[in-house]
């Protein structure tokens, strides 16, 4: 039976994927929006050592407590870490993935050691790893959208945040230390909607240049937009991902 499974960023939960869930439920389509390690309600919390994480310790707990996950065929839609999740699940079991919506993957591994964005994004975790909690979570937040941005969140959102900051660095670890290369993802024969906004940090708009090239079955898209976009702007994202989908589905 066919099965959608969304996939979140990090600092955020299965809950970001609302409006997805909503019109794809109205189809009557099976789509679900686990929450990953460490995040919302999901039953495993974040490791204790931040650096072993990997990304195949995300993709056991999904093939242990999702469902879902083990539908065939599989779509996948990403965003961010999630995206970077959904593209290794893909390049590793590429007969049952039948199409991977994407929103700026992270997979910084495909990065080379000598590119500038590699450096941008490496000096961010190091320095995540530094800080304090709260420093921590705001140097990750204004990152990914703009200075202050933390600062302006309500407070309840902040707690939130501090909390699941451990993951993060999880995160980080995981998509820096995925022993993937960037050619491995030319295993992945599925059709590819690949998006990216146009206002997003180096580190992200590189990735997706990068996999955008590799990708043998790879539709870009760019967006007026940032990395945060499917979160602060879904109606800028979410037409095009439900019209990739839909014509994915129709397809089988």
């Amino acid at each position: 039976m066919t099965a959608v499974v969304c996939l979140h960023s990090s600092q955020s939960s299965g809950a970001q994927w609302r409006p997805l869930l909503r019109f794809f439920r109205e189809q009557k389509v099976d789509i679900v929006s686990p929450d990953l390690i460490g995040y919302g309600a999901c039953p495993q919390a974040a490791p204790e050592d931040s650096q072993a994480f990997r990304l195949a310790d995300e993709v056991s707990m999904l093939s242990e407590h999702c469902e879902s996950f083990a539908r065939r065929p599989l779509h996948l839609v990403g965003h961010s870490y999630g995206a970077a999740l959904a593209l290794k699940i893909a390049k590793d079991n590429p007969a049952q993935v039948a199409s991977l919506t994407l929103y700026e993957p992270v997979s910084f591994h495909v990065l080379a050691d000598d590119d500038p964005a590699r450096e941008q994004i490496s000096g961010v975790s190091a320095n995540m790893e530094s800080l304090s909690e709260e420093e921590s979570a705001r140097l990750f937040v204004d990152y990914w959208n703009y200075p202050g941005y933390f600062d302006a969140l309500p407070e309840r959102v902040q707690r939130v945040m501090l909390g699941q900051q451990k993951k993060v660095l999880a995160d980080f670890a995981a998509l820096l230390g995925e022993p993937a290369q960037l050619q491995d993802y030319a295993a992945v024969q599925c059709p590819v909607l690949l998006m990216h906004g146009d206002a997003s940090p180096l580190s992200s708009r590189r990735v997706a240049q990068l996999l955008g090239q590799t990708l043998p079955q790879c539709t870009e898209l760019s967006i007026n937009g940032g990395h945060m976009a499917p979160v602060t702007d879904p109606a800028s994202v979410m037409p095009a991902m439900t019209d990739f989908l839909l014509q994915q589905l129709a397809i089988e």
